[in-house]
Order: structure tokens, then C-alpha cells, then sequence
């Protein structure tokens, strides 16, 4: 997200463009300057610092290595032959170099939009960092507001709040506390590694790490990202086995980790990437096997949805994908597809998902197309049904909710009652298809996310609603009309719908 700075007389625009400069665009040697006010909302720190905007012709805004350790209160050490700056910021080594886009650390390198500058004697550092990568790599919060020329750093408010690991003979548990129920999934397809996304998590990286290793845990760390939490569990070679599961009404997250007997002759090991297998967990929803699908395309009739680019309106395009899909998987697969709406014609939302359980489906798929005031928006993103954990996502909800009178009304009771049996599968089924449209499709991955739709409430099943790209922005507005890229959307959704069903069938063999 990029924090638009208001027009200042001093100079100060804008935080970031999203092209990096320019090949021969010049640095200023007296750049407009804007003093700003930096401050803790606890009162700690409270100073003024220079904004400069440093490149000619441009917007971008930069602050002081200096000023930048300072009001972040971290250690900052300066090498000057190499131009290099490295902070450490809450126990998280940072590396910036003069001239160059990325921030080396937290286990990754992250690209800033705008080259790091030399200005003064020092690393001048892009603003977008402290508004746009600091409250991803950290706890902290940072709010900017551009009338009052002010930055304000805070703590976010966690809710992945601990820790535990217990050793037993010859199994390892690991739990992870929260403070409010949140959906999870767990990757093994690393070798000796778990990763363990949740949903809507926020976490502070210092509390959520082992210092030596524990039974068969090695090591654990954990980043945040934008809208989930990640923790990465990084296991012992005598770990074979693993089992996830929920406990204290899905407040704790538990890892169950097993070590095989000790056998004269040992199994002989098979090549790839899964030594660790999965267990099934000990307590589920429903089963779900997947043999019949109900895919929404959303809108119709009088309800066009969104119209963008050119004219082209939502209501068409999931019509057009919707119908690909239920030819695809019909021809390819044993699945029966049941469509809400088979032209041009108006059903309410709470329509959709009662035809979905009278129909007795397995899986509820509602297909959608996203637009924004900003152009520039695009991609794909998947959401699934739980209280939104941005604005961002509560603003799509609220968007794709226009059609129902209860839409700010949303009772999460409800939710509660039916979809929390499911939320493990749908969210599955949502990182299935993000993956699939995201990877197929070569369309930037906006990620699998949260919110609270009217259509999915209700479902008696794994649902998931699908944004397939910008009507607004001019790429993807090309490719959603374009009847061969619909073809190929729809293909992509069939793979994910065929994964996930293979992968339900696995856990179900298991579990007998």
C-alpha cells in the first residue's frame, strides 16, 4: 500500500511512484525540503525531521539514514566505503545500500520502488520503507498524515500472542496461542520444514521464535505479512510425521511431531521433497468429497456489477468463465457442475447459496471481477468467509454486498455455526485456486484473503469467492474480455478444484 503524502510548499509530495526512476534522471544538489513531525504514540520520541525529495522531476520523498534510527529508536551502523546502512530493528538485522532497490534481511530481500540515495554523507532511505515495508517486517504501526506534516509510530495490536513447545518420548508438540479463533494452513512441501500461514494473524517476530532446539523442533521463526502471519517451523531429520489440528475453540494451533520406532532394518527413505507426512487430524467438520460443484457467476440481470474499461461489465465476464468452467470439468472429470444462473438473469444472494445446499453441493465457488479508483490496481485475489482483517478487504465485501439490504449487517453467528465447520477446506480451496490463477495466468498474486460476503454466508460447504482481475485497469481489463484468457481462467480453476479434491480424498483414505 502506498501512503500519498499531500502536496507540501517545501517539497514533500509523495511517498513512492511504482516505476523505479527513470535511466538519467538527476539527484538534486538542493532538493526541496519539508521539516516534519516524528512521534511515538506512546510519548517516547517526539522530533522533527527533513523530508528531502532528492531526484529531479520526481515525487518520491526520502528521509535520513540518521533521522530514520532515530525515530525508530534501533541501532544504526554506517559503512562508508561500501555505502552500506544496516539497522537492527526489533531483533531483525536490515541492510539498505546506496543505489540499490532492495532491504536484505528477515530471511528475505524486499525491493523498495526507489534506489536508495547519497546525500550529505549518508544513506538517504526511500519513505515507502517506513510506510509501506516496516509494518510488514514488524509489530509497528505507522500512520501518516500529510495536512498535519506528521508521522506516528505505534505497536500493533497481536494476536498470535505465544509460543509453547513440550517434548515427549517420542513426539514433539507445538503450540501456537491466539487471541481470537483464526484459520490456518500448513504448508509441508519444504523439505524438513513447516510453514504455518494463519489468516488475519498479526504477530511480533520476537515472540513468536525458539532460541536452540527442542525435541524434534530445530528452530521456528515467523514474519509478518501483509494480512497473514507466517511461522516457519524448521524440524529435526528423525521427525517422519506430523498432525495439525485446533484446540481451545480455535484458539491454539497445534503441531503434533513424530519421531518413527526405531526399526533393525530402517524403511529406506524415498526421494523428494516429503519426508514429513501428514496425519490426519484428529477432529474435522464434515467430510468433504467433491463430486458435485456449484460455481456463482456474480451479478446478472439488472445487477451488472462493476463496468470498467471500454464498458465492460462484471455480469458478463463471470458468465462467460462460469460456463468455460462447467464445460471443462464436465468433460474432464467425474464432477457435476450445477451453475447459479445460466444467462442473463437476476437471483439475490442468499438465493445463490440456498440452491447451493439444496443442490447438495460439496463446493461453492462464486466468481467476481474487482475495480478501484486507482488504474493502477490489479490482479487476482481469493477471499474466503470470515470478519474482513483489512480495509481493503472490507471494502471489496462491502462492494460485492450492494445487492442485499443486510449487507452491513453481516450475523457472523451464522457464520459461526456453518462455516466455521468448513474453514480449514475453504481456505485450502482458496489458496488452491489464488495459486493456480496466480501461477497459470501470470497475473500479480494479490493473495488469498478475508472477508465478509453475503454470498458465501449460509454455505454448507468449503465456499470461496474469486476476484479475477481488475475491470478497471487496462491489462487486466484486456485479458478478462479476451474469450481465449476466459478459456484459460477456467482451466486454471479447474486444475485447483481437481487438486483440492485429490487432496481431500487423500486426508479421507488416511483417516480410516
Amino acid at each position: 500500500m502506498t501512503t500519498a503524502l499531500a502536496p507540501a510548499p517545501a517539497g514533500a509530495q509523495n511517498a513512492a511512484s511504482l516505476a523505479p526512476p527513470p535511466a538519467g534522471i538527476t539527484q538534486l544538489d538542493s532538493p526541496p525540503t519539508a521539516t516534519w513531525r516524528a512521534l511515538h504514540a506512546d510519548g517516547r520520541v517526539d522530533t522533527r525531521i527533513e523530508l528531502k525529495q532528492l531526484l529531479g522531476g520526481r515525487e518520491e520523498v526520502f528521509v535520513a539514514g540518521s533521522d530514520l534510527a532515530e525515530i525508530l529508536q534501533v541501532g544504526r551502523f554506517w559503512r562508508p566505503d561500501v555505502r552500506k546502512l544496516v539497522l537492527r530493528v526489533d531483533d531483525q538485522r536490515l541492510t539498505f545500500t546506496v543505489g540499490a532497490r532492495s532491504v536484505v534481511g528477515a530471511q528475505r530481500a524486499i525491493l523498495l520502488r526507489t534506489p536508495v540515495a547519497f546525500h550529505e554523507g549518508q544513506a538517504w532511505i526511500p519513505l515507502e520503507f517506513l510506510t509501506d515495508v516496516l509494518p510488514e517486517l514488524t509489530a509497528r504501526t505507522v500512520e501518516v498524515d500529510p495536512e498535519q506534516r506528521r508521522i506516528t509510530l505505534g505497536q500493533r495490536r497481536v494476536n498470535v500472542t505465544g509460543l509453547d513447545i513440550r517434548r515427549g518420548e517420542d513426539t514433539t508438540e507445538l503450540r501456537l496461542r491466539l487471541s481470537e479463533p483464526l484459520a490456518f494452513r500448513v504448508d509441508d512441501s519444504r523439505l524438513h520444514d513447516l510453514v504455518i500461514k494463519i489468516y488475519g494473524g498479526a504477530l511480533d517476530p520476537r515472540d513468536i521464535a525458539l532460541g536452540q532446539p527442542q525435541g524434534l523442533v530445530n528452530d521456528v521463526t515467523s514474519r509478518q505479512e501483509k494480512g497473514f502471519a507466517l511461522v516457519e517451523v524448521s524440524l529435526s531429520e528423525l521427525a517422519t510425521r506430523y498432525q495439525s489440528l485446533a484446540e481451545d475453540e480455535g484458539t491454539t494451533i497445534l503441531l503434533r511431531i513424530e519421531q518413527a520406532p526405531v526399526t533393525l532394518i530402517p524403511d529406506p527413505v524415498p526421494r523428494g521433497p516429503h519426508i514429513v507426512q501428514t496425519l490426519p487430524p484428529e477432529s474435522r467438520g464434515r467430510e468433504v468429497n467433491v463430486r458435485r460443484v456449484v460455481i456463482d457467476p456474480g451479478h446478472g440481470g439488472t445487477e451488472v456489477g462493476a463496468v470498467g474499461v471500454g464498458g465492460l461489465v462484471e455480469k458478463d465476464i463471470t458468465l462467460a468463465v462460469a460456463l468455460q468452467l462447467e464445460r471443462i470439468l464436465e468433460r474432464r472429470e467425474d464432477i457435476e457442475v450445477v451453475l447459479t444462473r445460466t444467462d442473463d438473469s437476476f437471483l439475490g444472494l442468499v438465493e445463490r447459496t440456498e440452491m447451493a445446499n439444496r443442490e447438495g453441493a460439496d463446493l461453492f465457488i462464486s466468481l467476481h471481477c474487482n475495480a478501484w479508483a486507482d488504474p493502477r490496481a490489479r490482479g487476482v485475489e481469493t477471499y474466503f468467509l470470515a470478519p474482513a482483517k483489512s480495509e481493503w478487504d472490507a471494502q471489496v465485501a462491502r462492494t460485492e454486498n450492494t445487492s442485499t439490504a443486510a449487507a452491513e449487517d453481516l450475523d457472523f453467528i451464522l457464520w459461526d455455526l456453518v462455516q466455521n465447520l468448513y474453514i480449514q477446506e475453504s481456505a485450502t480451496l482458496a489458496e488452491e485456486v489464488q495459486t493456480r490463477l496466480a501461477e497459470d495466468l501470470g497475473l500479480p498474486n494479490r493473495g488469498v484473503k478475508q472477508a465478509g460476503f453475503r454470498v458465501l454466508v449460509g454455505a454448507f460447504m468449503p465456499a470461496i469467492l474469486v476476484e479475477l482481475g481488475f475491470l478497471t485497469n487496462d491489462d487486466d481489463a484486456s485479458r478478462l474480455r479476451d474469450e481465449r484468457w476466459q478459456r484459460d481462467a477456467a482451466e486454471a480453476l479447474a486444475d485447483a478444484i481437481v487438486e483440492f479434491r485429490a487432496r481431500m480424498d487423500a486426508l479421507r483414505e488416511r483417516s480410516r
